[in-house]
């Protein structure tokens, strides 16, 4: 079983989020615990191939990380600029947006997906009117931003 800071570092460095794989060892005391919580499949074939492929190419994990990094801190900076966002600093692959100024975080997803961004929203009590923006290539970035200013 994967732990949480492993499961984040195969997702982030290795660009393998989409295939939820990691790894983890812990005291019985907690895998107990985490045993409870566990979904009922392991991971694909496919994405256990992938895993230990990347996992066996640490120069690739980590230039995968640095460009990671490199392009949330842009994300982050341009997200600052949209007046309707209210970024919040990040260590993982996504930066939390509050959508603010009488925007509504479902209706801006909605808008970018009839244009072709997607992006995440929340219904729960804790997180109604904020935004999940992913970390992806500069292109990505750079397309997200062209359509958040079309929504302004």
């Amino acid at each position: 079983m994967l732990s949480f800071n492993d499961k984040i570092t195969l997702e982030i460095n290795a660009g393998l989020a989409g295939l939820r794989v990691g790894y983890g060892a812990f005291p019985l005391s907690i895998i107990q615990y985490l045993w409870r919580a566990k979904q009922p499949y392991n991971v694909s074939v496919a994405a256990e191939v992938s895993a230990c492929a990347a996992l066996q190419n640490p120069g690739y994990l980590e230039r995968v990380k640095s460009l990671l990094v490199q392009e949330r801190e842009r994300l982050f900076k341009l997200l600052e600029d949209v007046p309707y966002l209210k970024p919040f600093p990040s260590f993982s692959n996504f930066i939390l947006c509050e959508v603010i100024l009488g925007k509504d975080a479902k209706k801006l997803k909605e808008d970018l997906a009839s244009i072709g961004v997607m992006i995440r929203h929340y219904n729960n009590k804790e997180l109604r009117g904020y935004v999940r923006v992913s970390v992806g290539m500069p292109e990505h970035t750079d397309s997200l931003l062209r359509c958040l200013k079309l929504l302004q």
